[in-house]
């Protein structure tokens, strides 16, 4: 491959390509792959400077900075995705290395935890900023290649349900910084709906069910009815499920709500219980009550979440959750 040169300079928009035999001429237009991010020189120094605001907000509650490679092995990276998240991998082989490309920085981050346990002082409080790779249909708010922006406590055994409320406050603190007032964070517990699984006989299927709840601001409700029955739920468990999730009210009428259905699930009462100490905490860690809401449709997909679940959604902007 070579640049080909005129009077004029360097030819510019293609990079032309010589075969070896005849000298045929062949043009190649430059063009980056869909979903992938490239940004001109401005948009470049407005994303630095956010992502200036946001590793300050983060280093100010304490976290420390970690990096992991966008390369894994595939046994690693895969062993808690599943559904859709598995199809959207970036895969490939690499001599006898079967190898993917990060989806998120989570499971990352847990191989590290237990790859230098002994080296870590617990909990271990850390913050990545990195790039992740989903191959996924290319729309407006979502891409192929896109940062995020992560925070997580890491703890030896048992944690406290406090750490569930600090980080509200931080994406509070994060997004009030970096300028936006009109936003919502959305809070949730797995267990509260793992619990009202288990309690319609269907613990078997908790994570599909899951898997298409957290779609319901996407397809909306009457094709998750659709997908809870190609599942075979019946259509009194599916209307127990859509009647749970729209439950309505200010946060303290949903918890009320909430303890009103009599659910004696174990699992259940949990969850319910650690939701309202996530509330109690949030209040007091000072984030306004127009800046979060319980949300019982926010269930996120992968099965590595387990108790308190998040989303935070730009009220005028909620397809850039």
């Amino acid at each position: 491959m070579v640049a080909l040169k005129t009077g004029a300079g360097v030819l510019p928009a293609h990079i032309i390509l010589l075969e070896k035999e005849g000298f045929n001429m062949k043009k190649t237009e430059p063009r980056t792959l869909a979903g992938m991010m490239e940004l001109l020189p401005n948009e470049q120094i407005l994303w630095n400077e956010m992502k200036e605001t946001i590793e300050g907000t983060y280093q100010r509650f304490g976290f420390l900075p970690l990096d992991t490679p966008i390369l894994e092995l595939s046994e690693v990276l895969l062993a808690k995705a599943g559904g859709e998240t598995e199809k959207q991998i970036y895969r490939f082989e690499k001599g006898d290395t079967d190898v993917s490309m990060r989806f998120d920085l989570t499971v990352p981050l847990s191989k590290y935890v237990a790859k230098n346990y002994g080296n870590l002082s617990f909990p271990f409080r850390r913050y990545q900023i990195g790039k992740v790779y989903r191959g996924e249909k290319v729309q407006k708010g979502r891409f192929r290649e896109f940062y995020q922006c992560d925070i997580d406590i890491i703890g030896d055994g048992e944690l406290s349900i406090r750490n569930d409320a600090e980080l509200p406050s931080v994406i509070y603190q994060v997004f009030k910084k970096l300028g936006f007032d009109d936003f919502t964070i959305c809070i949730n517990n797995r267990k509260i709906l793992n619990g009202l699984f288990e309690n319609i006989k269907q613990k078997e299927n908790a994570i599909s069910i899951l898997r298409i709840i957290d779609k319901i601001e996407k397809i909306g409700k009457d094709k998750v009815e659709e997908e809870l029955l190609k599942i075979e739920l019946t259509k009194e468990q599916i209307d127990i499920i859509m009647n749970f999730i729209s439950i309505s009210g200010n946060t303290d009428e949903k918890l009320q709500k909430l303890k009103e259905l009599n659910i004696e699930n174990e699992i259940f009462q949990v969850g319910l219980k650690e939701l309202e100490q996530v509330v109690q905490y949030v209040r007091l860690f000072g984030v306004p009550e127009n800046n979060f809401k319980v949300d019982l449709t926010i269930a996120r997909g992968l099965d590595y979440y387990t108790g308190t679940v998040y989303e935070t959604f730009l009220n005028q902007y909620k397809e850039l959750r």
